[in-house]
């Protein structure tokens, strides 16, 4: 799980980042945004990495976090600003999809599906 983690921790510092270095419409509302979802999905993961107890929820938050992070354009209408709109999507959906790879692996583990599998 580990460079899940470092990875997940990455995409979240970025989004802390972007809350000034991305900011096409100088929104409070994104900043703030940006700067939460962003620094729980950084503290989340290196949490992660130091805890090795399984706490999938951890990760299911992570998931919902990167939803609506790839969503923000739309929420905070900056979608006509081309190049944030594709970065934070992007970056948004990264962060769902490794949410998700980390919950699911979690409960396969867990459940013994697919056996104890380190990734």
């Amino acid at each position: 799980m580990t460079w899940r983690n470092v990875l997940m921790a990455i995409f979240g510092a970025w989004f802390v980042v972007s809350a000034w270095a991305l900011n096409p419409m100088n929104s409070n509302a994104y900043l703030w945004t940006a700067i939460i979802l962003g620094g729980l999905t950084l503290i989340g993961s290196v949490w992660a990495l130091v805890d090795r107890a399984r706490r999938a929820w951890r990760y299911w938050l992570e998931a919902l976090f990167g939803l609506y992070l790839g969503l923000m354009p739309f929420f905070y209408g900056f979608a006509s600003h081309t190049w944030a709109l594709w970065v934070t999507m992007v970056i948004g959906a990264a962060m769902l999809v490794g949410g998700l790879w980390n919950a699911l692996s979690h409960q396969t583990d867990a459940e013994g599906h697919f056996g104890n599998r380190a990734a």
